[in-house]
This record gives structure tokens, C-alpha cells and sequence, in this order.
């Protein structure tokens, strides 16, 4: 989904896939302001599926109840997708994207298209890590004739204000989405701090442009991120 720009290297992942390389200037990751008060325009809540290692995404709005969208698949197997995002309720629902962890890095391809299970035709970004310590990606994305460039990154606030609870503080696993340029909010991810088995965490987007794929591109690298901290 993303178009190539000037700077863009074309080299092979693991799969033998075309991916896309990005730069690696230096890149300021001060933290960046977060809303005082309202609401996330969408919540996605993550629980686990049947199958333990899966997951299933339950959508809310503030004007709407929770509704299971998204299927979350999750592999181990070498020389296949960590992550496979699917839509509706269960592994049978149409795939949207997937994700492969690249050997010997801590960098992820995320592939999308009309089949992201034919490497070979995907799409690809590259979530590049930039701090292993602060949790760091950056991911650069092609909007129409534009282009616009994120970081996932820890954070105490992922409840999207400026305090934070002592439990939250207790949590390394908190995720924020910034617009690289402008510091501002775009998503975050709730680790879920509790004994319950069955919840994961909660991913709430803040900035809604309508555009299902902006949100799907939200989704699976935040889960990815997710997986990759739970297998290190």
C-alpha cells in the first residue's frame, strides 16, 4: 500500500520477498503530547482466541458497542508469517495482512495486497527497530502522492493523558504511535495488568481518517510489536 519514494532500497526478506528499506538518519524520539481529555475514536480490545497463542479483536467507537473484527493469527514456524491478520471472527475470514519478523534484526516486514499470503506479489513496508531499550519502530507510509513517517514507542500514558497510574509505571510493555514530524497522537496500546488470562490489552486510535487501511496498517504493526516483546 505504500508507494516507493527516491530513498527507498529494494532488497529480499527471508521469504525471498521484495521489502522496502528505509533510511536511518538519526531520529528524535522525545515523547510527544498526549490529549488532556476525550475519547479514542476506535478501541480495540484483544483477547485470546480459542487457540491460546491467537487473538480476537473487539471494535468499539464511543457511540457503539464491542464487536468482535478482527482475527489474529500467530505462528512460530520458521519461513512463515509471525502475524496474520484476518477479518471477522475466526481463521477462515479473509486475510489482510501479515507480518515476518526478519533473522538476525529486530525489524519486521509487514506485507498487505490482494494476497498476502503469495510473498512474492505482497506489498511491504519495513517497521524498522530503532531502540531495542525504548521499544522503538519507525515506519514510513505512502499516502496518495505523500508519504508520512510514525514511531511506535514505550510510554507511561498509554491511556492517552500526562499522569500516569503507579500500575501503568509497573508496565514496560505500553505502546504510543507518533506522527514522526508533528509529535502527535495517533494510537496507543494498554498492556492489560491483571490476573485475567484471557485479555491481552486494549489498542485505541485517536486519529481516524475513515481509511480502513490506515487502520488496518495501525493494527498489525502494533500487533507485531506486541508478539516480538513476548518472544524476547
Amino acid at each position: 500500500m505504500a508507494a516507493e519514494t527516491p530513498e527507498t532500497l529494494k532488497s529480499e526478506s527471508s521469504s525471498g520477498a521484495p521489502i522496502a528499506t528505509l533510511n536511518t538518519s538519526p531520529v528524535s524520539v522525545e515523547s510527544a503530547a498526549l490529549p488532556e481529555h476525550g475519547e479514542p475514536l476506535r478501541e480495540y480490545r484483544i483477547t485470546h482466541a480459542s487457540k491460546h497463542r491467537d487473538y480476537l479483536l473487539h471494535m468499539s467507537t464511543p457511540a457503539s458497542k464491542p464487536v468482535i473484527t478482527h482475527y489474529v493469527g500467530n505462528s512460530n514456524a520458521i519461513g512463515k508469517p509471525a502475524i496474520k491478520l484476518r477479518l471477522g471472527d475466526s481463521k477462515e475470514g479473509r486475510l489482510l495482512g501479515v507480518a515476518i519478523f526478519v533473522p538476525l534484526s529486530n525489524n519486521i516486514d509487514i506485507g498487505f495486497g490482494d494476497d498476502p499470503e503469495n510473498l512474492s506479489t505482497t506489498t511491504w513496508e519495513r517497521l524498522e527497530n530503532l531502540s531495542t531499550s525504548a521499544n522503538t519502530y519507525r515506519l514510513k507510509i505512502g499516502l496518495g502522492d505523500s508519504s508520512r513517517t510514525v514511531l511506535w514507542k514505550r510510554t507511561h500514558s498509554p491511556d492517552g493523558s500526562s499522569e500516569a497510574s503507579i500500575f501503568s509505571k509497573m508496565s514496560m510493555q505500553h505502546l504510543k504511535l507518533v506522527d514522526e514530524a508533528t509529535g502527535k497522537l495517533l494510537a496507543t496500546y494498554l498492556n492489560h495488568i491483571g490476573l485475567s488470562r484471557k485479555n491481552k490489552g486494549t489498542i485505541n486510535i485517536w486519529d481516524d481518517t475513515g481509511d480502513e487501511a490506515w487502520i488496518q496498517t495501525v493494527l498489525l504493526t502494533a500487533l507485531a510489536i506486541i508478539e516480538r516483546n513476548g518472544r524476547m
